[in-house]
């Protein structure tokens, strides 16, 4: 009887459960997290990781719970052929210098000063990719495209499953803000123009995600290789100015923001015009 309840409603049970696991290992040690987070003490971040993995536990648990092998073999068992995953893994690995390229254009032509760059960073990019990927990609994707995007007919509900999931992702990352670190506002003051760019740029993210895992047949590879450009490009931004003042941070997070937007645009129009745009 319960099953059948919650089968007939799975995208609000994953919601609420992603919710209550992360946000209960979260509020606890919220203000013990530190702003370089392999510096907190052990038990803060094992509670951490444990509420950041909670989109992609509770994704693998749902869909065993759902429907079984049948369910886990359509979360893991969708591959590309070697050519197809290496061009949109190049493809969605090149989204971020793309967007954050734009962003600190755009900062710097709207009177942004970033400061001297860092260039000593690039040799440690294969380390930011590899702890990046254990950071975000791994945690969650295996929940917002591997689980809660399958809930809805995309062809049909393009936009309310968008907007339903990239809301859900942003409330899930909520208590996150009052931490010294864990999103792109961490840090900042949490104020209502802060947490709307947040919103912002979750949801515009939410639109490229879908039409990769559209286009390449409900690949969670996929998704995660757009995740970890754009997670390991926010920390290369940000490392590669390290003198940027944390005034300055905000508007150079709106001009990123800003470009998410446009290239969401962009892709509209493109695939419009070849009619296979969705609303």
């Amino acid at each position: 009887m319960l099953k059948a309840v919650l089968a007939r409603h799975r995208f609000a049970t994953f919601a609420v459960a992603t919710l209550a696991w992360s946000w209960a290992c979260w509020l606890p040690v919220l203000h013990d997290i530190e702003g370089e987070l392999f510096k907190s003490p052990p038990g803060v971040l094992a509670l951490f990781f444990a509420g950041a993995y909670g989109p992609s536990l509770w994704g693998i648990v749902l869909a065993a719970y759902f429907d079984g092998r049948d369910g886990l073999r359509e979360l893991f068992g969708r591959r590309l052929g070697t050519t197809v995953a290496l061009r949109w893994s190049l493809l969605v690995l090149l989204a971020a210098p793309l967007l954050y390229g734009g962003a600190l254009a755009l900062f710097a032509a709207t009177g942004g000063h970033p400061g001297p760059a860092n260039h000593g960073l690039w040799p440690w990019l294969p380390v930011i990719m590899l702890v990046s990927l254990f950071l975000g990609p791994l945690a969650e994707e295996f929940g917002w495209r591997g689980f809660a995007i399958r809930q809805f007919d995309l062809d049909r509900e393009f936009t309310r499953a968008n907007v339903l999931i990239g809301l859900l992702w942003a409330v899930w990352h909520a208590p996150l803000w009052w931490a010294a670190t864990g999103t792109a506002i961490s840090g900042m003051p949490v104020t209502v123009g802060h947490v709307a760019l947040f919103v912002a740029a979750v949801l515009g993210s939410t639109w490229l995600y879908a039409w990769a895992w559209q286009r390449t047949a409900g690949s969670v590879l996929v998704a995660v290789m757009l995740h970890l450009g754009l997670n390991s490009g926010g920390t290369v931004a940000a490392w590669l100015f390290p003198e940027l003042p944390a005034s300055e941070k905000p508007h150079l997070y709106a001009a990123y923001v800003a470009c998410v937007w446009l290239l969401v645009g962009l892709l509209w129009l493109v695939l419009r015009s070849r009619g296979r745009g969705r609303g």
